[in-house]
């Protein structure tokens, strides 16, 4: 698909220059081939901060600290308040949704017909206690309610009794509840590690690096060794526990018992070509050894050829883009003008 205007144009000529460019590094190493990795790197990283920023930065530490301090400051007797006015609506909207048959059946379900009172402070903190929910905005904690309601069991047909409950709730209820100042302070300490790791563009005070450092390969190890040892050791463990002899309704199943074999013996014969324990001299051992390279340079060459593969569908995918979207599209684009 050609380009539909000027600007797409603009683009689609910026993209096939630079795919030239880089493909002009196969001729000889030229000041244009190093300045499209230049520009690769540059709008590579800079995509990378903004991405950090949108998807790490902004989620995680600035809208939880605006809500936090937002909330902080926010009115306790309007937020209980717009609470009060949402929570009647919602029972009121229960009430007039249940129909004497709908009744009927909700009674019959064991517990729906009884208040919860537990659950129904659970649901509470549920809604209200999420660090993005703004309390200064009625509509937000209306809807945050009404989504948490909808999706709980707590039965809101008797309103008094709900009512009830919510001014009990009340008696304990915090804007900003004890465990999200712990929360902010970790997030300060997250960022202070962060700007730590600055510190080694300054020799002086490059040794404060080591403790971001530190802790991140601490963190990343502990929770990378075990889901490595899962999935890398215990589950290849478990897919080698397979019959040797596959059976099927119809007798035996050579193909599948041929693959069966073949990864049992090939898996056993690796394991034996890394045993260094002792030396490997006789007959057998020199067989196995050999059966277990076999297996290895099968694995490795089956790995570059899809390397391969996956390059070659790359070169063929801006082979087409030149072809398609740059000559023919420019092509179109002009005769489309006259």
């Amino acid at each position: 698909m050609g380009p539909d205007t000027f600007i797409d144009l603009i683009g689609v000529w910026i993209a096939a220059l630079l795919t030239l460019g880089v493909y002009s590094s196969l001729i000889k190493d030229t000041f244009i081939s190093k300045l499209t990795e230049a520009v690769f790197v540059g709008v590579s990283f800079g995509m990378s901060i903004v991405f950090t920023y949108y998807n790490g930065i902004k989620p995680k530490i600035e809208e939880p600290l605006v809500r936090y301090y937002q909330n902080l400051h926010v009115d306790y007797a309007t937020v209980t308040n717009a609470i009060t006015v949402s929570m009647a609506k919602i029972a009121d909207a229960e009430t007039l949704k249940l129909s004497e048959g709908d009744e009927a059946v909700v009674d019959s379900i064991p517990g729906s017909s009884v208040f919860d009172t537990n659950r129904f402070f659970a649901v509470l903190d549920s809604a209200l206690y999420k660090q993005t929910l703004k309390l200064q905005s009625t509509n937000d904690v209306a809807v945050s309610l009404q989504s948490a309601f909808a999706s709980s069991e707590v039965n809101l047909k008797d309103k008094e009794t709900v009512m009830g409950a919510l001014n009990e709730y009340f008696q304990s209820y915090k804007t900003v509840p004890t465990s999200r100042h712990f929360w902010v302070l970790y997030i300060f300490i997250s960022v202070l590690l962060g700007l730590m790791f600055i510190t080694r563009f300054f020799p002086k005070h490059a040794w404060l690096s080591r403790f971001p450092m530190a802790y991140t390969i601490g963190v990343g190890v502990g929770m990378g060794t075990p889901l490595s040892f899962q999935s890398q050791i215990m589950q290849q463990v478990q897919a080698s526990f397979i019959p040797m002899l596959v059976r099927t309704a119809d007798g035996i199943d050579w193909l599948g018992t041929f693959g069966n074999l073949s990864l049992v013996i090939g898996t056993l014969t690796v394991l034996y070509y890394f045993f260094f324990s002792f030396k490997k001299e006789d007959a057998a051992s020199r067989g196995a050894t050999k059966i277990g390279i076999a297996y290895l340079m099968i694995g490795f060459g089956a790995s570059f050829a899809f390397t391969i593969m996956a390059r070659v569908s790359l070169l063929i995918g801006r082979i087409n883009f030149l072809q398609d979207e740059w000559i023919q599209g420019t092509y179109e684009f002009f005769k489309y003008l006259k």
